[in-house]
């Protein structure tokens, strides 16, 4: 299964390479964020959604979790 945006960038008619470059990334960190490898930040993810004139949430789903802190007095 091929992601969304490996399909987009071929469909926008770029290369692998071409695009990374646009990114300022190498194309070996552009495929891992293609194959799902490495997650990217909300500045990273406008940043590849504008390349393919896209809105970010057209190529990417939230799926970062934070831990979440005990409050001081609470029990949870």
């Amino acid at each position: 299964m091929e992601s969304m945006l490996k399909l987009t960038r071929e469909r926008s008619g770029m290369t692998l390479e071409h695009a990374a470059k646009r990114l300022c990334i190498s194309p070996g960190y552009l495929l891992q964020i293609e194959n799902g490898a490495r997650g990217v930040g909300t500045p990273r993810a406008m940043q590849i959604a504008e390349l393919y004139e896209l809105e970010k949430e057209q190529l990417f789903v939230p799926i970062r979790f934070m831990a979440r802190y005990r409050s001081k007095g609470g029990k949870s």
